[in-house]
């Protein structure tokens, strides 16, 4: 009987330990196992106390929520609407016979031409620039390719068409006083280069939309 009682209990298994572990080898894995255990609840108990020693995720949230809102307008990524100036440049009919000393690109609206209007309206204090209706940020590049432009992947024929939001009298100083412009517009009365500007009482910028990365050329407000 007790035979059978032992085989009963033991579902075919082994009920004594082996002689080389034991009871004592038993518990020593068993103590090894907690201590695992024991080290990885320390570990978490570190990561939570890290957590919240910075506080309240949502008030975190909520701060950091209302610090992008604040930047957005200075940066760029909302729209921008009020008095501001428009300036176009565009390409001049080259003769069919091209003076001596003069080539093609003499006759034709190139990176620097745009690129210096568009800096001389930040430094004029415009709070948002477009050209060709892309609003720019600080890492936005303006790259010449022939008489082409390519603004944020996508090109532009002329006439190239900036937009600035701003005090449109110190838009207009700047513009008057920048050498750059200023070099455009007398070399556009020598070979017919169009450049046309025009203050407006109300414009609206789109906001930018585009990737937010650091190309080789800047236009640094």
């Amino acid at each position: 009987m007790m035979f059978i009682a032992s085989a009963t209990a033991s579902e075919d298994g082994v009920l004594r330990l082996d002689r080389q572990g034991g009871l004592p080898g038993a518990i020593s894995a068993r103590a090894d196992q907690n201590a695992q255990l024991t080290q990885q609840v320390d570990q978490l108990t570190g990561q939570v106390s890290a957590l919240l020693a910075l506080g309240d995720p949502s008030a975190i949230l909520a701060e950091t929520t209302a610090q992008a809102a604040v930047l957005a307008p200075i940066v760029g990524l909302t729209p921008v609407t009020g008095p501001g100036v428009t300036v176009s440049l565009d390409d001049a009919d080259p003769p069919q016979r091209i003076p001596d000393g003069f080539t093609g690109d003499d006759y034709i609206v190139h990176q620097q031409d745009v690129q210096g209007v568009v800096n001389a309206l930040w430094r004029g204090g415009a709070s948002g620039v477009t050209v060709m209706g892309q609003r720019l940020i600080s890492t936005s590049a303006v790259r010449c390719v022939g008489n082409t432009v390519i603004l944020q992947g996508q090109v532009y024929s002329p006439p190239f068409v900036i937009e600035a939001v701003g005090d449109v009298a110190r838009l207009t100083a700047a513009l008057e006083v920048d050498d750059s412009v200023r070099f455009f517009r007398e070399w556009s009365d020598v070979v017919g280069l169009g450049y046309d500007q025009s203050a407006s009482r109300e414009l609206t910028l789109p906001a930018y939309t585009g990737p937010i990365t650091t190309p080789n050329t800047q236009v640094i407000p």
